[in-house]
């Protein structure tokens, strides 16, 4: 999974001389939270943000008037309060990738550049979908959570007694217990059977141990800011 298939393409854009009232009109009304800075040429220049546009303005707190808070809000451009180098990542990188540099940078998009141009925006609520799609999230089925031994073939054995009893796998994903290193532990998605069928698959293999199952959960996407 690359950048390119979890990025929106062709994202809204802005010009760093449109006024600061536009700008979070139309992040409002696209029902948006970032807003990539671009020149007449397409090049990109900078981001703004809701929480970027809140904290160059004044507070409520302030004893402007609304009359000129509202001038102030015509008058300030974008390119005077955006974020002139924000963090981009190749649209050929990998999701995880994108996600390393979000947290690591603890922000929550990403623009996607290729030569200059602006070619999307990837945010975390791309990565959390991405997370939705990886964990089989969306299918129906049996989630199993496991606990194995971490050597060689000990994975193959557990795919391959669900495939034996009819199962269909159709989504792993695993981390390493924090206190205990040696020990992997894996979130099976299962189609094809049952939760009791599942469990017994698997039960009496050597080192594996069922910690958790439960039947079929679909989680739906719904509509958000991005």
């Amino acid at each position: 999974m690359l950048v390119s298939d979890l990025m929106t393409p062709n994202p809204v854009t802005v010009l760093p001389g449109v006024s600061v009232a536009a700008a979070a009109e139309t992040m409002e009304k696209r029902g948006i939270r970032h807003l990539p800075v671009v020149d007449e040429r397409g090049a990109l220049v900078g981001l703004v943000t809701r929480p970027t546009l809140a904290r160059a303005l004044p507070g409520t707190g302030t004893h402007l008037t609304r009359f000129e808070y509202n001038y102030l809000m015509a008058s300030t451009q974008v390119g005077e309060v955006m974020i002139s180098e924000p963090a981009c990542i190749a649209p050929d990188s990998a999701a995880e990738e994108a996600a390393r540099i979000m947290n690591a940078k603890r922000i929550s998009s990403l623009l996607v550049v290729h030569e200059g141009q602006l070619n999307g925006i990837i945010t975390d609520t791309d990565i959390f979908g991405a997370l939705l799609v990886l964990m089989g999230a969306r299918r129906p089925g049996v989630r199993l959570t496991v606990h194995i031994l971490d050597r060689a073939g000990q994975m193959a054995k557990v795919t391959s007694a669900i495939a034996e009893r009819g199962g269909n796998l159709s989504a792993v994903g695993g981390w390493y217990l924090k206190d205990r290193p040696e020990i992997y532990g894996a979130i099976l998605k299962v189609e094809n059977l049952t939760k009791e069928q599942a469990v017994a698959a698997i039960s009496n293999l050597a080192d594996v141990r069922v910690v958790d199952v439960r039947g079929e959960e679909v989680f739906h996407q719904q509509n958000v800011a991005r």
